[in-house]
Protein backbone atom coordinates (compact mmCIF):
# COMPACT_ATOMS: atom_id res chain seq x y z
CA UNK A 1 0.00 0.00 0.00
CA UNK A 2 1.34 3.43 -0.93
CA UNK A 3 2.11 5.94 1.81
CA UNK A 4 0.96 9.25 0.32
CA UNK A 5 1.43 12.69 1.83
CA UNK A 6 -0.71 15.73 1.05
CA UNK A 7 -0.62 19.36 2.07
CA UNK A 8 -3.84 21.05 3.16
CA UNK A 9 -4.59 24.36 4.87
CA UNK A 10 -4.71 24.11 8.67
CA UNK A 11 -8.30 25.36 8.79
CA UNK A 12 -9.45 22.70 6.31
CA UNK A 13 -7.81 19.96 8.35
CA UNK A 14 -9.38 21.27 11.56
CA UNK A 15 -12.81 21.41 9.90
CA UNK A 16 -12.33 17.87 8.55
CA UNK A 17 -11.32 16.55 11.98
CA UNK A 18 -14.31 18.30 13.59
CA UNK A 19 -16.65 16.68 11.05
CA UNK A 20 -15.09 13.25 11.63
CA UNK A 21 -15.46 13.71 15.40
CA UNK A 22 -19.11 14.65 14.91
CA UNK A 23 -19.80 11.62 12.71
CA UNK A 24 -18.07 9.32 15.20
CA UNK A 25 -20.26 10.72 18.01
CA UNK A 26 -23.36 10.09 15.87
CA UNK A 27 -22.26 6.51 15.15
CA UNK A 28 -21.86 7.17 11.40
CA UNK A 29 -18.15 6.32 11.56
CA UNK A 30 -16.42 3.70 13.71
CA UNK A 31 -15.09 5.43 16.83
CA UNK A 32 -11.69 3.78 16.30
CA UNK A 33 -11.33 4.87 12.66
CA UNK A 34 -8.19 6.87 11.94
CA UNK A 35 -8.05 9.94 9.74
CA UNK A 36 -6.28 7.82 7.11
CA UNK A 37 -9.08 5.24 7.15
CA UNK A 38 -11.72 7.94 6.75
CA UNK A 39 -9.88 9.57 3.84
CA UNK A 40 -9.31 6.17 2.18
CA UNK A 41 -13.03 5.35 2.48
CA UNK A 42 -13.99 8.72 1.00
CA UNK A 43 -11.57 8.17 -1.89
CA UNK A 44 -12.99 4.69 -2.57
CA UNK A 45 -16.55 6.02 -2.55
CA UNK A 46 -15.62 8.86 -4.90
CA UNK A 47 -13.84 6.54 -7.33
CA UNK A 48 -16.72 4.06 -7.28
CA UNK A 49 -19.25 6.84 -7.87
CA UNK A 50 -20.92 6.41 -4.49
CA UNK A 51 -20.13 9.88 -3.23
CA UNK A 52 -22.97 11.68 -1.46
CA UNK A 53 -21.91 14.85 -3.26
CA UNK A 54 -23.23 15.49 -6.75
CA UNK A 55 -20.90 18.43 -7.23
CA UNK A 56 -17.87 18.36 -9.46
CA UNK A 57 -14.74 19.52 -7.70
CA UNK A 58 -12.32 21.82 -9.44
CA UNK A 59 -8.82 20.49 -9.01
CA UNK A 60 -5.77 22.72 -9.06
CA UNK A 61 -2.75 21.27 -10.80
CA UNK A 62 0.86 22.31 -10.75
CA UNK A 63 2.23 23.73 -13.98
Amino acid sequence: MANTGITVPDELLEDFDDKVFELKAEGEIDRDASRSEVIRTLMEEWVEGNSKSDSTATMATAD
